[in-house]
């Protein structure tokens, strides 16, 4: 009986603890809870304090999550190089403006110097050529007077002589010596080469034209006129040709 009566006043006790500890911990789930809404109500009333705290560690995370790698140097490359400091300088400076009123003069075109060229090369030894009168073959290789001729297109005068007149002759002897003279000349001309010399001293009063000596084997053409009578020398005093 004594036994019995041990073990069934024990058994109680137990029952005692177990329902003492399902106790607390309701207790401490209920108390957390209440932390929780607690906590809750407080952030929801400080909403404004904490998302001005909490919004720059948000942007941070946001851009390293958009950005997670640095550009590569290629982006660098592909961008355009700003131009240097004198071709901006260049590009951004005031053109002047033009002048008004002034009108520039046209240049005119160099011109050969044809003339002068043709004039010095007609100057030295060996000119040959088949001569006639003027007027049947033109302006070349033709005879004006006893002491004028054309050759290669340029009118040369005899500078050592000075022969008559067959136009504007003052009477018939000076026009008919004039035609004998210009008949000489032409066949000097024609028979074989000759050269052509300039002179020193020419004469004021000479016709107009390129002044030259004819000469064959040293001497003048000019010379072999004045000793046929048909021709005076230009340096000497002119003497009228008529009686």
């Amino acid at each position: 009986m004594s036994s019995r009566t041990a073990s069934s006043r024990r058994a109680p006790a137990k029952r005692r603890k177990s329902s003492r500890s399902s106790a607390g911990q309701g207790m401490t789930s209920w108390l957390a809870i209440l932390a929780v809404v607690a906590g809750g109500i407080a952030l929801y009333d400080n909403r404004a304090v904490v998302m001005k705290q909490v919004s720059p560690l948000l942007s941070k995370e946001r851009s390293v999550a958009a950005n997670p790698k640095p550009k590569s140097d290629s982006s660098r490359e592909k961008q355009p190089q700003p131009q240097s400091k004198t071709q901006a300088a260049t590009a951004k400076a005031p053109v002047p403006p033009a002048a008004v009123g002034v009108v520039k003069a046209a240049v005119p075109p160099v011109r050969p110097a044809t003339g002068a060229t043709e004039t010095a090369q007609l100057t030295g030894e060996n000119f040959s050529g088949k001569f006639y009168f003027c007027g049947t073959s033109g302006l070349d290789n033709c005879v004006m007077s006893g002491d004028t001729f054309w050759y290669r297109k340029t009118k040369i005068v005899l500078a050592d002589i000075a022969a008559p007149r067959t136009d504007g002759a003052a009477c018939q002897q000076e026009r008919d010596r004039g035609f004998a003279a210009k008949v000489r000349l032409k066949d000097l001309l024609s028979s074989g080469r000759f050269d052509l010399e300039t002179l020193k001293v020419q004469s004021a009063g000479a016709a107009p034209g390129v002044m030259r000596v004819a000469t064959r084997d040293g001497r003048s053409l000019g010379s072999i006129l004045v000793s046929e009578g048909l021709a005076k020398p230009r340096m000497a005093r002119q003497q009228s040709w008529c009686p």
